[in-house]
């Protein structure tokens, strides 16, 4: 569902679906007096851009309008899994990755997907002028710089899909699109939302100097940033689930509006405590936003669930997941359809 020199957060952090220590969120003053109920989100990483629209579905109090009195628990390297949370009801819920969730559900956990916070997924390419990756043919015989084993799943997927030869070569490396400039590879695993940002604070020019391919424009579309929750939780507490839904979309709506608001807000408060750059988190609040609402998609979080038993289904064979659950068992995008049509 996600630096430059004060904070760096790595491909690996963002792949990793972690939550940690709880904090309580602030209710607004004209909001005390009402009976608020208390729900919680697991994050996946650190109050960061990643998560621009709740702090401003926080601030402007779109949460205490549904009756939701809404609490938090960032992630970080030592804090347990989201689904772990989840799964003993310290959150109602958690942002995670497809491969973990199916796991889980695998293992009999009822959870259930409502929408993804990145229907277009950040994963990305970046390569430079003298060999852009845009397409799949341009993966042809070319130095990939990587960081996760899986990604080898990744490229031969590409690959294969539009029925190329698997003849490239892995280079594993750091989690600093530096190497790729340095001539060690050909193009780079990375985060549409972050590296790039990197590049154009060292002066190269995007679409000039350097190019950013998503995953999904290479053939390898899968939503990012899966919002989960409990089954029963969400049959007990359908309202309370569109209420929540509601208040993140507008947040998010609204953050697009101006990415500075927000990205403030991280400086200031919600991630104080991690030497966040303003300036930074405005750029990848900026990224960030096109990527929450698909093409021809009826609002933010919406994605096909096709995908569910096509590429998806592919990822988790390759992953080692030989059982793929129904769609209709595991996705109910519902509670969202309402919460936009509420909105609209």
């Amino acid at each position: 569902m996600t630096k430059l020199p004060s904070f760096s957060l790595t491909r690996r952090d963002m792949l990793i679906s972690i939550a940690g220590a709880g904090l309580a969120m602030s209710i607004p003053g004209w909001a005390v007096g009402q009976t608020l109920t208390p729900v919680t989100t697991a994050l996946g990483w650190i109050p960061n851009a990643e998560y621009a629209g709740l702090w401003i579905a926080i601030e402007n109090g779109y949460f205490a309008e549904e009756g939701i009195d809404i609490h938090y628990t960032p992630g970080g390297p030592n804090a347990p899994g989201v689904l772990v949370s989840l799964s003993a009801g310290d959150a109602q819920f958690a942002g995670g990755d497809w491969i973990p969730f199916l796991e889980a559900v695998n293992k009999g956990n009822d959870f259930v997907v409502l929408g993804s916070a990145f229907p277009i997924s950040p994963a990305a390419l970046i390569s430079l002028a003298q060999h852009p990756v845009k397409e799949p043919k341009d993966l042809v015989g070319i130095r990939i710089l990587n960081q996760m084993p899986a990604d080898k799943n990744t490229v031969d997927f590409i690959l294969n899909k539009a029925g190329l030869p698997l003849d490239y070569t892995l280079v594993p490396t750091g989690f600093s699109p530096e190497p790729l400039v340095a001539g060690d590879g050909d193009a780079y695993f990375a985060f549409a939302t972050n590296q790039p940002i990197t590049l154009e604070n060292m002066g190269l020019k995007r679409d000039t100097d350097f190019f950013v391919t998503l995953m999904a424009d290479l053939g390898y579309a899968t939503p990012a940033g899966i919002i989960i929750a409990d089954k029963k939780y969400v049959a007990e507490n359908r309202p309370l689930v569109v209420g929540y839904l509601k208040a993140l979309v507008r947040g998010w709506i609204e953050n697009g509006k101006d990415p500075k608001v927000a990205a403030q807000l991280i400086v200031d408060k919600y991630g104080a405590d991690f030497g966040l750059e303003l300036a930074q988190q405005i750029r990848q609040n900026e990224l960030g936003q096109p990527l929450i609402q698909a093409a021809g998609a009826p609002g933010p979080f919406w994605f096909d669930t096709a995908v569910v038993q096509t590429t998806i289904a592919e990822i988790a064979k390759s992953a080692g997941i030989t059982t793929m659950p129904p769609t209709e068992q595991i996705v109910d995008l519902g509670p969202l359809e309402e919460a936009l049509a509420a909105i609209k």
